[in-house]
């Protein structure tokens, strides 16, 4: 069974979070309030975690 690379998975739920709160400011009339916000720093945590796992790791 091959496994996945963590800087692929934490890629792709960097992704997930940043759709969801995508969706979140559409539905509630385009704007934020703290539940998109808390997605968006969830996404950017999981971003910077994916990035540096990308160029620090061979």
């Amino acid at each position: 069974m091959k496994r996945m690379a963590a800087k692929h998975v934490l890629a792709a739920l960097a992704l997930a979070f940043l759709v969801a709160a995508a969706l979140r400011w559409s539905r509630n009339a385009r704007r934020v309030d703290a539940a998109t916000r808390t997605w968006l720093l969830i996404a950017l945590i999981f971003t910077a975690i994916a990035a540096w796992l990308q160029w620090h790791t061979s």
